[in-house]
Order: C-alpha cells, then structure tokens, then sequence
C-alpha cells in the first residue's frame, strides 16, 4: 500500500480568483499513490455565523466555502483530518457542515465529531491484505493554537490531544490494524523548532506503538527525524494553504466581482485587529511543505521525504527546500536526536559557519 501525507490545507482564499492552483506533473505524482492524507485546516460552509468565542480572542477566523471543496477531491485526497484550531470556525454548524460536505464527496475524515468517541475514532485504511489506522488529535489549552473547542461524551468538537488517551487509542489500534500513524496539530507557529511537549509526547506515542507521527499547524515545515526508527516529522508545513483576503474585524473574505482586488494592499505580517480590507500573504518559508511517501508493508515501512512549494501565484508545485531553510532543519533535527551533547556540538558548528 503506498500512501502520500502532506501538510495543512485550506481551499479556498484568492485561489477562486485564478485559474490553476495546482501544477500538473505533481498533481499527477499524486495520483500514483493509493490514497493520500492531509489537514483540512479550516471550517466549511456559507453565510455562517463565526464562532462567539473565537470571535471574543485576536486569531483570525479561517474558512472556505462549499463550491471551494472541490479542490480537496480534485487533488485526489482520500482521507483529511480535522483535528486543527479553525474546523470550529463557524461553530457546530460549521463543524457539522464541513463533515456533510466531506461526506457528499466520499472524503473521508478523523479527529473530529459529534462526540469524543467519534472525534477519536480512526479512519482505516486497507489494500492488499494490509491495514492502516489513521489517529488525529488537536492540542489545546495554550495561547499557541487559540481558543479550541474539544470533544466531550456529549459534545462535539475536535479531538483532544489528551496523551493518556492518546497512548490508549494507539494501544487499542495496534491490536487489530497492522500500522498506526499519527497526526497531531500542536507546536508554535513560525519555528524551525518542535515544543519539548510535542517532542516528550512523540516519545510516548512511538513506545506505545505508532508507526509513524505525522504533525501540523505550524505554517512552517519542522525537522524530519527517525526515534527509534520511527518516522517523525513535527509539522509538514501548508501544502495548499493560499494567500487570503480578509475585512475587519479578521475574517477570510471572498469578495464579489463589485470589488478593485488590484486595490486591496498586500500584508504578510498579521495585524490585529484588521483595520481595512486586506491580502493576507504568506512569506516564503511558509510556502514549502514537506510530503512523506509511505509504502506500507505488514512488516515494515519504507518512507521518502519530499518537498513542495507554493508559489507567489498560489500555485503548488513539486520541489526542493532552500539550502537556508535545510540548513537550520538539520541543526534541529541533530538537537532533538541526540540530546544535550549534540545541541552544542550543533550550536558551535552554527556559529562557525
């Protein structure tokens, strides 16, 4: 069974504006792979009211609406998780909107619903006489990720990053599938580096039995590591997250053909609170992604590394990192590896160069 994860996904933005999003030649590298895994990371639906609470903090509020779904199935998508910050965007309307569109297009999903049993619940994967639990979780309770609703056992919401329910459901998946991977959304945005929870909580998910720990939400690709010869990276960074339009006070924005877009000033840095109607873009290192090519066999797995890029165009296409960019994710992989010896070693190897 071959399988291709890639990183956070958000359809809609200025992309209902251009012609193409998608390069060719990668969108048909993906079509070689059995079924392919990513994030949806945003809310699903139209003329919706935004969340109360959210409303109440300073993170934006991120949604596409429903004709923009099409992309996720016309990519090929099989599986997305919904465990992230902004499924809940649009509140349980939204939650249950997005799920029903999904629903629609044969997509199926994880890390989210209508209680915790079902948020928890893996989507499983089967071909070939093999079988892959997929398992997403979101953190929360911390000023990273922002007011995130939970699942509760009568509650909708995302899945909580509990890791004592984590490291359950890992335990109980591994006894009736032959692999377990994990995606948890968690860390700080715009780092290089992985929390020391994400990386302690990693550690315990690999001894309870994961097969691989597949993380996002940073907006930034993070090192890409082997623990125990588990495969590990902390966040795969936006495969297809696009430059948007927002209006005060801070939501996306999709405006009509009535609209100069030529007029609406560029920003990359995130101002709070939204004063004008702007195009919120995304600086280049948050343009690469990391996808991971996984084969999948009962008794072992073979995974790749690989790179995309969006480009100022909003347009994915398959490619390499910058060297800079490389660079700094080897100096963190050799710190989260190897301990504290190996941190200076790598600190003064920096500093030399």
């Amino acid at each position: 069974m071959r399988l291709l994860f890639c990183g956070d996904i958000m359809p809609g933005g200025v992309l209902p504006y251009q012609e193409n999003y998608i390069d060719t030649a990668l969108l048909e590298w993906m079509g070689t792979f059995d079924f392919r895994i990513g994030t949806l990371e945003c809310a699903i639906g139209d003329n919706l009211p935004y969340d109360e609470v959210k409303m109440q903090g300073r993170m934006n509020i991120i949604y596409a609406r429903n004709k923009d779904l099409f992309r996720i199935k016309e990519m090929g998508f099989d599986v997305v998780s919904l465990a992230n910050n902004h499924v809940w965007d649009m509140g349980e309307e939204g939650l249950r909107n997005t799920m029903n569109q999904l629903d629609e297009l044969g997509i199926r999903y994880c890390g989210a619903g209508m209680n915790v049993e079902e948020a928890t619940r893996p989507v499983v994967l089967q071909k070939n006489g093999v079988s892959v639990a997929i398992l997403a979780y979101c953190m929360y309770n911390n000023p990273w990720l922002g007011y995130v609703e939970v699942a509760g056992e009568r509650k909708p919401g995302v899945a909580p990053l509990d890791i004592e329910r984590v490291l359950r459901d890992i335990v109980k998946a591994k006894k009736q599938y032959d692999k377990v991977v994990v995606m948890p959304h968690w860390g700080k945005e715009y780092r290089y580096a992985p929390m020391p929870e994400s990386v302690a909580m990693t550690k315990q998910m690999i001894k309870a039995g994961a097969d691989a720990v597949l993380g996002g939400h940073p907006h930034q690709v993070q090192s890409y590591i082997k623990m125990r010869g588990v495969p590990v990276c902390f966040s795969l960074g936006n495969f297809l997250f696009p430059d948007f339009y927002m209006k005060p006070p801070r939501p996306i924005w999709y405006p009509d053909a009535s609209v100069d877009r030529s007029a609406i000033p560029d920003v990359e840095d995130y101002p709070f609170p939204v004063e004008q109607a702007i195009c919120r873009v995304w600086k280049p290192l948050s343009r690469y992604s990391r996808m991971i090519e996984m084969e999948v066999r009962k008794s072992r797995l073979m995974v790749k590394s690989h790179f995309s890029y969006t480009t100022s165009g909003n347009v994915v296409t398959k490619s390499d990192a910058s060297k800079n960019m490389k660079k700094h994710l080897w100096k963190e992989a050799g710190m989260i590896k190897y301990g504290f010896f190996k941190r200076i070693v790598a600190v003064v190897q920096s500093l030399k160069s």
